[in-house]
Order: structure tokens, then C-alpha cells, then sequence
């Protein structure tokens, strides 16, 4: 046949590549590399972690498993100091401060809920919350408890407001069709050939979304959009988003730099997904900066209902 020796030679070495893209979209979804030795998977797809003095906040955000972070960002303060931050779907812990890329402390999962909610209530209703994330982040210090030392468990379980629950991956509809080709020989060298004419589109995005994760506060306006044009755009009050729905990541800036990055994308969900926000008996008004804290009564459930 005459497709059927070019189509080896492709799939032969277009897999290792495939696999190797698949690899880096997970890194920004939350799987661990080798170079996480504190994190140790069981059959069922549980893990744990133990965060320390000598953990680095970036590497730790990356590597809480998708299925069980709410999110995750990194605030550039007034003052130079970079302030990290990861919520928990499951966790006792409702989340991991950190300054300067060092643990400072814990939160709880109350907090951790109102902080998530408030924010995307403000985002939806009266701008993106970064226009005001150093006041955001300066109550969320003083609500966060002093920590050196944390041990997570995670299940591997999802839930409705996990990052895997929020992110759709481009590269599963590849992986179901890889494994669902069957024997027949002319239905084999189809989906060959369609996951080599994929395959420069796929590495290409694996390319920008390595190129994206390395993005730190600070870098310039310039740089970020030399990398890939924003997707969508919301201007705001000194400053805009530049968000990228497709890669599940979003950057606030103003004076010219990222001052802010988040993942999920606020913007994305308050437009699309608002209703991960809600939380019974909020007192909306309450959605503030300053107030935030006080907005979500203290019986509050805190466990989301599982997905998948």
C-alpha cells in the first residue's frame, strides 16, 4: 500500500515526540517530574508531598496533582517580593503560602474557599481581581497560620472545582483514537496518518506551553506576547489580562510587566464557568479585599462533590 511505509517510519518516531509533548502539558496540569523526590505515586493514582523550609514554591506549585489543587498563582508586591499561593480540593489544609519562593504558612479550608469564591465574584462582577492582588494577598497573610513543615496525602480523586475537572487537555482526543483504532489494517494507517498531520501542531503547543510556564513576574509585557498572541484580552483599570484559555493560564499586567499569574483563568470562568464560584448563604457584598474573610459563614461546606 502506498502509505503504508511511510506511515510506520512516522509513527515510529512521531510517538517518542508525542509522548514527550504529552509530558510537558501535564507539568502545567500537575504531574510530577523526576525531579519531585518528595512525591511518591501508589497504584490507585494517591500521592503525598511533604512541603519544607527547602521546598521551592514554583516547583511545588507544579507538582500538586490537578485533581486535587483549586489553584494556583504568583502575586509581584509593591515591595519586589513575589507571594505563591496553591489551594486544595482535599486536602486538611486549605492551601500553601509562600514568599519569595519559601513556605510561610498554611491556610484553612474555609479561607480557602471564601478567598476562591470572592475573588471570582469581584472578577466577574467588577473587574479581574489582580487589579488589587497585593491588598488580596496582604489579608490572606494575615489569615495564614506560621508553617515549616507540611505533609499532604492526595487521593487522586477529582472534584467539580479541580483543575483537572477545569482544564479540557488537547491531547486526550489523540490518546482515545491512538487506542481505539483496532486491527484492521486500513483503519490502522488512517489514524497513523491523522496523528502524524496532528503531531507538528501537537509539539508545537507542547513548544509554547514550556515557553509559558517559564513566564515569572516581572517579565515584560513584550516578551509574553512574543511567545504567543493572547487568546482573549480584557482591559481594566491600569491594566489588562492577557488569557490564554487553551493552555489554562492567565497573566494580569500593568506598568508594562506580569504582575500576576493564575491558573485556572479568573476571566476564562466568570465569564464560562461563574457557577464554580458560588457558595451557599455568601454575603456577596462581603467580596472584597479587606473583607473577604468575613463573607462565607463558618459552616460552609468545604468538600466539593466528586467528578469523575
Amino acid at each position: 500500500m502506498p502509505g503504508m511505509h511511510r506511515s510506520i517510519p512516522h509513527f515510529r518516531s512521531g510517538i517518542s515526540r508525542w509522548l514527550c509533548a504529552t509530558g510537558c502539558v501535564l507539568l502545567l496540569a500537575g504531574c510530577a517530574g523526576s525531579g519531585s523526590p518528595d512525591r511518591q505515586e501508589g497504584s490507585t493514582g494517591a500521592s503525598r508531598m511533604i512541603v519544607d523550609a527547602g521546598s521551592d514554591a514554583r516547583t511545588v506549585l507544579r507538582t500538586v496533582p490537578s485533581a486535587a489543587a483549586m489553584e494556583r498563582f504568583e502575586v509581584l508586591r509593591p515591595d519586589g517580593s513575589i507571594v505563591s499561593y496553591v489551594a486544595f480540593t482535599e486536602t486538611p489544609v486549605g492551601g500553601l503560602v509562600f514568599i519569595n519562593q519559601k513556605l510561610v504558612g498554611t491556610v484553612s479550608r474555609h479561607d480557602a474557599r471564601a478567598f476562591y469564591s470572592c475573588r471570582g465574584y469581584a472578577t466577574a462582577t467588577r473587574g479581574h481581581w489582580g487589579h488589587d492582588a497585593p491588598q488580596w494577598v496582604a489579608t490572606l497573610l494575615t489569615r495564614s497560620q506560621p508553617a515549616t513543615s507540611v505533609k499532604l496525602e492526595f487521593s487522586g480523586k477529582s472534584t467539580v472545582q479541580s483543575i483537572r475537572a477545569v482544564v479540557s487537555d488537547p491531547m486526550m482526543g489523540q490518546v482515545k483514537s491512538l487506542f481505539d483504532m483496532g486491527t484492521n489494517p486500513l483503519n490502522i494507517f488512517k489514524t497513523l496518518d491523522k496523528a502524524h498531520d496532528d503531531m507538528l501542531a501537537r509539539e508545537e503547543y507542547a513548544r509554547t506551553l514550556e515557553q509559558l510556564i517559564a513566564v515569572t513576574p516581572g517579565t515584560p509585557e513584550a516578551k509574553l506576547a512574543a511567545i504567543v498572541r493572547p487568546e482573549d484580552v480584557s482591559f481594566t483599570s491600569g491594566g489588562l489580562v492577557m488569557a490564554y484559555p487553551r493552555f489554562s493560564v492567565e497573566f494580569y499586567l500593568s506598568d508594562g510587566i506580569v504582575k500576576t499569574i493564575q491558573q485556572p483563568s479568573f476571566y476564562q470562568l466568570s465569564r464560562q464557568h461563574a457557577a464554580l464560584f458560588y457558595a451557599p448563604d455568601t454575603q456577596w457584598a462581603l467580596c472584597t479585599p479587606d473583607d473577604w474573610i468575613r463573607a462565607l459563614p463558618s459552616d460552609t461546606p468545604t468538600d466539593p462533590s466528586p467528578h469523575g
